[in-house]
């Protein structure tokens, strides 16, 4: 943090209890935050389970029944299934994205580093880069002025999903779905293209 720049509490005039609330938001926030990314990894592991809890046993279904209208919905319907969940993981996500602000506000002052830090070092990540490099060189005279100077700064498109959790949730789903595929190819190909 460039403190030339940035005012600590002090310099902001606050109180020591203003400083220990400030300190108390930021645990509050950052529980809410891995709570956030904790709920949609339980989405997306509970969309994949039932997807392919779903899809196996309308395979064996249809299978018996030798149904194969039944084999093509079965897959249809489960890559349906991981594509919401992908897709939930991506709105929920972005609430994650949102506490940014605050988070920076916090730490800009309390005087902590760990979340730009980390923000700073994101592989491709030129715009929170730049973001976070923005809100270390805002000039302000209160608290409330940071505040409304980091929001008015904050844009949700610099920190694309692309960057953040959808390279390995968006590759699961894609295995997924191609598995689903496969498997009715597998089984239908020979039917209607037998070898000999």
């Amino acid at each position: 943090m460039d403190t030339a720049k940035v005012k600590t509490t002090r310099q902001l005039g606050q109180e020591p209890l203003a400083s220990s609330s400030r300190e108390l938001e930021y645990k509050v926030i950052h529980d809410q935050r891995l709570a956030t990314i904790r709920s949609y990894n339980v989405w997306y592991a509970f969309g994949h389970v039932v997807a392919h809890g779903y899809f196996w046993l309308m395979l064996l279904l249809s299978l018996d029944l030798a149904s194969r209208p039944l084999l093509i919905a079965a897959a249809l319907v489960a890559s349906m299934i991981v594509w919401f969940a992908y897709r939930v993981v991506l709105t929920i996500d972005r609430g994650v994205v949102f506490l940014y602000p605050r988070i920076i506000f916090l730490e800009l002052s309390l005087g902590y580093d760990f979340y730009r830090d980390y923000l700073r070092s994101r592989p491709r990540g030129n715009t929170e880069r730049s973001f976070i490099e923005k809100c270390e060189h805002l000039h302000a005279e209160s608290a409330t002025d940071l505040w409304e100077q980091i929001h008015s700064q904050f844009k949700d498109q610099d920190f694309p999903a692309d960057r953040r959790i959808t390279g390995h949730f968006k590759s699961a789903a894609y295995y997924s779905v191609i598995l689903f595929w496969i498997v009715v190819a597998a089984i239908l190909l020979p039917v209607y293209f037998p070898w000999q």
